[in-house]
């Protein structure tokens, strides 16, 4: 819901590519609109075919988070926060997909001369649940599914 929010917050204040300077250069907010794939990829295809297979690979991802989450045991906390990390910030960006076309990203950071892509919240969600998924895999406590 706050990836939601804070994407209507910036489609009607900030104009597109419209930014404001939070920290120098090293952190802005931008509005930006990702036609493409995560960080951007495929984001120059205007084809709208490569938009709905994107899309369709969104929703099939979705599915597939959720019958893990489903299958997992009550014991397996750190796994299940992490799946419903994916699956709420997948959410978020198939929500904006389905209905504008495209995925609205806003947070912007430069360090030491490096562009990072631009992304949003539920960028951000889905990158923690994968970084909790890894530490428990390392780990190994919860039964395979």
């Amino acid at each position: 819901m706050a990836d939601q929010v804070a994407k209507f917050w910036i489609k009607g204040n900030l104009s597109l590519y419209q930014n404001i300077q939070v920290f120098g250069d090293f952190f802005q907010i931008i509005h930006v609109q990702n036609r493409g794939a995560i960080w951007g990829i495929f984001s120059n295809q205007s084809d709208w075919l490569v938009q709905k297979i994107i899309t369709g690979f969104s929703l099939v991802a979705l599915g597939i988070v959720i019958y893990f989450f489903l299958k997992l045991q009550q014991e397996c906390k750190l796994e299940l926060l992490s799946l419903s990390f994916i699956a709420g910030g997948a959410l978020g960006n198939i929500i904006d997909r389905l209905f504008q076309g495209f995925v609205v990203d806003f947070l912007d950071f430069q360090i030491i001369g490096y562009h990072w892509p631009t992304f949003n919240i539920a960028d951000s969600f889905i990158s923690i649940g994968v970084f909790l998924m890894v530490i428990s895999v390392w780990k190994g406590k919860c039964p395979s599914i």
